[in-house]
């Protein structure tokens, strides 16, 4: 799932889908209504923007309706097996979330020295915008504490505090702490459990810390919209009454003006059952055919992943299967679907990719070659267990040169622990590379193609 952000296998992500070669973002059309001069092409457009906002409240909804509180971190203590349904899941941290509710004032976030591991809380609005990270990138693993606050908040912070400032009084907090190895997953979960929190009022005195939950990750499904028409925009109506779209975001809702949105879209509105039915559908459309990502030997990327996407038809793309894309700062991923001629990857074939020596991905905190099927990328059952191999990996096999030569076949090559089993049709391959140094961030660094042996 996207709470470690992954790719369709063509289109189920558009931050890390595209085809062609490395070409920057495209000029986007302009909005539907002036194109077609339409109520419908409006509220196409109001489709596209306030998608990311009725899955959030529809996210919201679901932790409410199993019983979850606010303002309470809630971890799952497990890494991902097959067992999870969840399209694309990592294989190296272990998750927490929580919802943080401002309404009634700031949250305080308090979170541990992390020494040498990566661990990360990511702030997201109810808009999807990313407010920022505490963790490895924002206080060098050491401890800190974050308080995020509300529109038009004025006050002191403790010292030493840092302000994460939101326009919405909804704000996702997301953690994620890496797992070393098997024998490391105790240490991680007990720094899991060490992220604490409370309404500012209540800090010090009233910092909890999280409750397990072992399938914390079942409230983030990937969201269907398709056939929702008018109760799409019933809810975008209501939850823009909620959220007020406010800084940033106000520019492109001041587009949407004629539509009454969050002011009686249902009263005001002319267009009837289908027509909004039909609008969602061409919103849908778009989103689809957009592409954000970069193209290099068969892998492809997006170094466009910013805190604001201002354009929303790229906002939309960005999540579709969840919530918490990275910055490029914090993570690249690339993601293959064919191999270095560009024909589909399939386990009934033989490939192999080679890093030179000294060659593997630059990422300071760490990197991961995970397997997916080619379907609803979901990890692929193997006697081995093994669903990545990693900057963690034991008794990796390197050549005479220094290279490490990773295979995926179906049997079992000479070298086991270079191995990655493939399911019998079609995969997905995802490298995700944590804290990118330089090279990567530049595109200089290449990774190595996908090679089919036989």
């Amino acid at each position: 799932m996207s709470l470690s952000p992954a790719p369709q296998p063509i289109r189920r992500r558009a931050a890390l889908s595209g085809a062609g070669c490395v070409f920057a973002l495209p000029a986007l059309p302009a909005l539907a209504a002036g194109r077609r001069g339409t109520d419908i092409g409006l509220a196409e457009d109001a489709a596209i923007w306030g998608l990311p906002l009725v899955r959030t409240g529809r996210y919201l909804a679901r932790a409410k309706a199993r019983g979850l509180e606010v303002n309470r971190f809630y971890l799952n203590q497990d890494l991902a097996t097959p067992s999870l349904k969840l399209a694309g899941p990592n294989v190296d941290t272990i998750y927490g979330f929580a919802w943080l509710d401002l309404s009634a004032g700031p949250v305080a976030v308090q979170v541990p020295d992390g020494g040498d591991r990566y661990y990360s809380v990511q702030f997201i609005d109810a808009y999807e915008t990313i407010l920022g990270y505490a963790g490895n990138s924002a206080t060098s693993a050491g401890p800190g504490l974050y308080v995020v606050t509300g529109p038009d908040w004025i006050g002191t912070l403790p010292k030493g505090a840092k302000r994460v400032a939101s326009p919405t009084t909804l704000v996702l907090a997301l953690t994620r702490t890496l797992v070393k190895g098997a024998a490391d997953l105790p240490a991680a979960q007990a720094l899991q459990t060490s992220y604490a929190l409370a309404p500012l009022s209540a800090y010090p005195s009233g910092l909890q810390r999280g409750i397990v939950l072992h399938d914390a990750l079942s409230v983030f499904p990937t969201l269907k919209v398709q056939g929702d028409g008018a109760a799409f925009f019933a809810e975008l109506d209501a939850l823009v009454r909620r959220y007020p779209p406010l800084g940033e975001e106000a520019s492109a809702f001041r587009k949407l003006a004629p539509l009454h949105l969050g002011d009686g879209f249902e009263v005001h509105t002319t267009l009837s059952a289908d027509d909004q039915q039909q609008a969602l559908n061409g919103a849908l459309a778009r989103i689809k055919a957009v592409h954000v990502t970069d193209m290099d030997d068969g892998w492809r990327v997006n170094y466009h992943i910013r805190r604001f996407n201002a354009d929303p038809l790229v906002r939309a793309a960005l999540n579709t299967i969840g919530p918490g894309a990275h910055i490029a700062e914090e993570a690249l991923y690339f993601a293959a679907t064919t191999d270095s001629a560009g024909a589909p990857l399939e386990g009934s074939h033989v490939y192999t990719i080679t890093f030179p020596k000294n060659g593997l991905p630059p990422a300071k905190s760490f990197w991961s070659l995970i397997l997916y099927d080619g379907g609803d990328l979901l990890l692929v059952p193997n006697k081995l267990n093994r669903y990545t191999i990693n900057d963690r990996t034991p008794d990796l096999v390197y050549d005479a040169t220094g290279a490490l030569r990773i295979v995926i076949s179906k049997t079992e090559p000479a070298g086991r622990a270079n191995w990655l089993p493939p399911p019998a049709g079609p995969f997905v391959l995802i490298l995700r590379t944590y804290e990118p140094d330089a090279s990567l961030l530049s595109g200089n660094y290449k990774v190595p193609p996908v090679v089919r042996q036989e």
